[in-house]
């Protein structure tokens, strides 16, 4: 396959740089919805770790909040 220099920054198939950001923009923009850098990784798959870091704090935190199963002896 030859890549066509006049083309290789064609945003519509490029995939260097900032292209594929550019594509996800027009489809938020499409969509009716703000486009982030991170609703972007989100949807590629590459804030997992994030995500579950999330979710970890939240259930630390729902966690802390509930009353313990053992009743407070110390008197």
């Amino acid at each position: 396959m030859t890549v066509d220099p006049l083309n290789a920054s064609d945003p519509r198939n490029a995939n260097h740089h900032w292209f594929p950001f550019l594509r996800y923009q027009e489809q938020c923009a499409a969509e009716g919805r703000d486009a982030t850098i991170n609703g972007w990784l989100r949807s590629k798959g590459q804030l997992s770790h994030q995500d579950a870091y999330e979710a970890a704090k939240a259930k630390a935190a729902a966690e802390e909040g509930k009353p313990s199963a053992k009743p407070d002896t110390t008197e």
